[in-house]
């Protein structure tokens, strides 16, 4: 191993460490937030519930009932009419950057933050 191999681990080591910080802070500041299960129906809001109460509801789809559940702070998509079923097959989801998407019937289960946004960043890049 030269010289050269030797400064391309450490830049790399330091590439990492860069990318790292910024996702554990992230991580960090939606840890105190509560957080809600957002239900939309053709991009309508259509159920709106916190994530910490265990309950299953049924929202309307385009091909028939979709079942959502929520249990420990995770939300599922139960039962859904669809032709391959991909809805209930993605399983529990806990993160707020990981949608559950029903595309054949037109639903989008996602976890937001809930409460006060005025300390978020809002940008626009033109």
């Amino acid at each position: 191993m030269n010289r050269a191999d030797k400064i391309f681990i450490c830049i790399v080591v330091a590439c990492s460490v860069l990318f790292y910080v910024p996702l554990v802070w992230s991580a960090y500041q939606e840890k105190d937030k509560a957080k809600e299960v957002v239900v939309s129906f053709k991009d309508q809001e259509i159920l709106r519930e916190r994530l910490d109460i265990d309950h299953v509801y049924k929202v309307k789809g385009t091909l028939g009932p979709v079942t959502v559940e929520i249990k420990d702070h995770k939300v599922r998509v139960e039962k859904e009419t669809s032709p391959n079923h991909l809805c209930s097959i993605q399983g529990w989801v806990s993160e707020s950057n990981r949608p559950i998407v029903c595309l054949p019937n037109n639903i989008v289960v996602e976890i937001k933050s809930s409460g006060n946004f005025e300390d978020e960043v809002d940008t626009v890049i033109q």
